[in-house]
């Protein structure tokens, strides 16, 4: 687990003081926090491998982001909606005079954000380090300078009618890979399904809307505030709804059908190896004589990995971003 180094020295070097009692929220927890009191740690954080590495270390860990604190400490996202929420949702958890930290990398945008607090309240201090930076203000009136951010976390409809979360992926409409997939297995899907991923549910939504033959799909998501979203987009019966992460499931040879839009990224950088293990993972769920769909970017390498996975596979329709994979008869 990450140890937050550039996240202690203003700390360290007491810039302010850590409050003696009350709860330290701190939001989008991950890693570890070595020099701060674990016993009033609460941790929030919706991603479910971030959210069991924090609950098997000890720490007390949320998936809502927690009403009244101390001191909070934000760890910035890719989203700048969401980052926003979590200061605004920070600054109304706190009393007059507390504290909030911010952390962030060059890259999620650190620099920008920094200039927008500036602009609505005093910051106290900053510090550079490792590509990031780390800067504090504390909490000057009962006033938020940052209401127009929103600090509402609960899903919203979006422009499509939808209803989707900052920072969930895709929140401000149907991804195209997955409005590409859909008209692949129309028709095809029966039996025990799941959906891989399954975001906010537009694909499960369409699955069945489109294959009468399914007997129950399970939406399987590692994204909290995306599987809530999804529950209120999807009210079909058939429909069960598991928060867990798609490449560490135990379960074997249960499904007849799976689809999947998987992701290919960690952070900003592009990872095709999320993307392979949706792909053997895929294959250990189904059935020996099942079948998956699944849309893929068109530069990424997959096909070493079906290989191992399928005895059957085939790239059925390709557009100039995506390809679509049909594949049958699991190796394993």
């Amino acid at each position: 687990m990450t140890t937050h180094t550039r996240l202690m020295l203003p700390i360290e070097n007491r810039a302010f003081d850590i409050p003696t009692d009350g709860m330290i929220a701190i939001y989008r927890a991950y890693g570890d926090y070595l020099n701060l009191p674990k016993d009033r740690l609460v941790c929030f954080q919706g991603n479910f491998p971030d959210y069991l590495d924090l609950k098997t270390a000890g720490y007390t860990t949320t998936t809502t982001p927690p009403e009244a604190a101390a001191l909070a400490i934000v760890h910035i996202t890719r989203s700048k909606n969401e980052t926003r929420t979590l200061i605004a949702k920070a600054h109304d958890s706190l009393p007059v005079g507390g504290v909030i930290l911010i952390d962030g990398e060059k890259t999620d945008g650190i620099e920008s954000l920094l200039k927008d607090a500036k602009r609505h309240t005093t910051v106290n201090g900053q510090i550079s380090k490792s590509h990031g930076k780390v800067f504090w203000l504390s909490k000057q009136s009962k006033i938020n300078p940052f209401s127009h951010w929103g600090n509402s976390t609960k899903p919203t409809k979006n422009a499509e009618g939808w209803y989707t979360s900052k920072g969930v992926f895709s929140a401000d409409g149907i991804d195209p890979g997955s409005a590409e997939l859909a008209p692949a297995f129309a028709g095809r899907l029966k039996g025990k399904t799941a959906d891989l991923g399954a975001g906010w549910g537009w694909l499960s939504a369409k699955a069945l809307e489109t294959c009468p033959g399914i007997e129950n799909i399970d939406l399987i998501e590692a994204e909290y505030a995306a599987l809530e979203s999804a529950k209120l987009n999807i009210t079909d019966a058939r429909a069960r709804f598991q928060w867990a992460d798609a490449t560490h499931l135990t379960t074997k040879n249960v499904y007849d059908t799976l689809i999947s839009n998987p992701p290919f990224h960690t952070g900003r950088k592009a990872d095709p190896a999320l993307g392979r293990a949706f792909i053997y993972s895929a294959a250990k769920l189904l059935k020996p004589a099942g079948q998956m769909f699944l849309v893929a970017n068109r530069q990424l390498a997959y096909e070493a990995t079906l290989d191992d996975c399928f005895s059957n596979w085939e790239v059925t329709a390709q557009s100039n971003r995506y390809k679509i994979i049909h594949a049958r008869k699991s190796k394993c």
